[in-house]
């Protein structure tokens, strides 16, 4: 009669071992993967950067309302937000997309970076910033053939703030449609005619 093979405490105990090995492993690998997955979590994308990144030859804007809201966006950020040079030339680079090409000529990319540094200056000397704009409805929008081509006109105004105190500054925006179909900024001037605007943005 043969004896019963008794189990050796040796290899009890190192399989115990192997066992607590394999499960702190797992601890540890689960433990990791979810640290890597807190770590991987985007931040916020500031304004600044959600217009840079934005492809304008791709989605530009469909009509001259957007055309003028993007361009308000812009001017918003760039006097308002903390920015680094490469941001502001960027955001500028932005704002050129939305210009007719007589508007380009005659508006220099260097002098309109210097103008818009110098312009921040002194807003922030002023302690003002552009606390919201206002773009007339599109059922305002006055629309006529001309020369250059069909020609849309646009009113609008900034609200300032600086301090306790608030101004708007009213404008009025030209806007020529390209044999493309985009519409694009051809002019802006000020206006003293504080006519009712619709919509608020």
């Amino acid at each position: 009669m043969s004896a019963k093979k008794k189990n050796s405490p040796v290899g009890t105990i190192i399989f115990t071992i192997l066992l607590a090995a394999v499960i702190i492993g797992i601890y540890f690998a689960i433990t990791r993967n979810k640290n890597n997955d807190t770590k991987e979590i985007p931040a916020e994308t500031s304004e600044a950067d959600t217009l840079i990144k934005k492809d304008l030859d791709w989605e530009y804007p469909a009509t001259p309302r957007e055309v003028l809201k993007l361009y308000c966006r812009i001017t918003k950020c760039l006097y308002n937000d903390d920015l680094t040079d490469e941001q502001i030339k960027k955001l500028v680079g932005q704002v050129r997309n939305l210009y007719s090409f007589e508007l380009l000529e005659n508006n220099a990319e260097d002098e309109q970076i210097s103008f818009i540094k110098g312009d921040r200056d002194q807003y922030k000397k002023d302690k003002k910033t552009i606390f919201n704009f206002a773009i007339d409805s599109a059922n305002n929008i006055e629309y006529m053939d001309t020369k250059a081509g069909k020609t849309a006109v646009i009113k609008m105004y900034f609200t300032l703030r600086a301090g306790a105190n608030m101004d708007r500054a009213f404008e009025e925006f030209s806007l020529i449609q390209e044999a493309s179909g985009r519409w694009k900024i051809a002019a802006w001037r000020m206006s003293e005619n504080e006519t009712a605007i619709d919509e608020v943005d």
